[in-house]
């Protein structure tokens, strides 16, 4: 397989997970991810994307998402996108509060063997908790 085969089977991949994945079609995580994956350093497996998702999806029953960028070099992945939804059921330990919310989030994945082992993630949880009410409007950014 070619760089530019791999490049843009990379891509697909990413697709499919941050739009139909991250919507509910979670079967598709034993092809994308490897059973050591590692998430910002900590071994999750293929359970650790899979439960985050449905974690998301308990909080956020009408999510949906918009990639914003991303590209492959190598073996490596970098996304940036814009996930949505109403928070109608409770997500880290905050209940449902029935407000909107769009939150930036970012992911660089490292394949290996042909399939993600190390993902590297930051999600502007500070915007999160502001739009949904957890934190007051009197706190703001640094």
């Amino acid at each position: 397989m070619t760089d530019r085969d791999s490049s843009e089977r990379y891509l697909q991949i990413a697709r499919a997970w941050f739009t139909d994945g991250w919507t509910g079609s979670l079967a598709m995580a034993g092809d994308i991810f490897s059973q050591d994956l590692r998430t910002n350093g900590v071994q999750v497996g293929v359970a650790g994307p899979v439960t985050r998702i449905r974690d998301r999806l308990a909080g956020f029953a009408d999510l949906s998402t918009r990639i914003e960028d991303m590209f492959v070099s190598g073996d490596k992945l970098a996304v940036t996108l814009i996930w949505r939804g109403t928070h109608t059921g409770g997500y880290g330990g905050v209940p449902a509060t029935g407000r909107p919310v769009e939150v930036r989030d970012t992911a660089i994945w490292h394949f290996r063997d042909g399939k993600v082992a190390e993902i590297l993630t930051l999600q502007d949880q500070f915007g999160l908790l502001k739009q949904i009410g957890y934190l007051p409007d009197s706190v703001h950014a640094a």
